[in-house]
């Protein structure tokens, strides 16, 4: 039997963090599960939105993404394509992969909101709010990385 005095006892972790971690956890692996079934479905389907045949062969040649879409789809996609493609297996597989990335920006803003009930330390509260903007900011489009 293994006796802890009080010192040894592990902290609890902030409910914001609990918040974080499950929300965050739950819809990334929602979103790998439909994104596993789109593949699937896009393996074994003729009518896809991007040909299956041209994607691999492209891809083992070792073609860049831009070439890739305009070689074997139906034409380069913007914003949110796969919505209007759910009904083929890579719609279904880009909607799963969407769900995973928002995962984090819908964790963080509930966990900004937790920090917010929980009156945690206003710094705290100001940096998971500048973390959300950022993230939201970033899922939307306003904010890009270029090459």
């Amino acid at each position: 039997m293994v006796v802890r005095s009080v010192s040894q006892e592990k902290p609890k972790p902030p409910l914001s963090g609990i918040v974080y971690g499950e929300v965050a956890y739950w819809m990334a692996l929602v979103g790998v599960i439909i994104s596993i079934v789109g593949m699937g479905m896009y393996f074994t389907s003729e009518t896809n939105y991007v040909n299956s045949k041209c994607l691999l062969s492209s891809l083992w040649a070792g073609k860049d993404a831009h070439t890739i879409w305009e070689e074997c789809a139906e034409n380069v996609p913007h914003g949110h394509w796969y919505l209007e493609k759910l009904n083929t297996g890579d719609g279904v597989a880009m909607l799963g992969i969407a769900l995973s990335c928002l995962a984090a920006v819908i964790g963080v803003w509930l966990s900004f909101l937790t920090m917010l009930k929980e009156k945690e330390r206003v710094l705290f509260v100001a940096m998971s709010f500048i973390v959300a903007a950022i993230l939201t900011a970033s899922a939307l489009g306003i904010i890009s990385l270029k090459h």
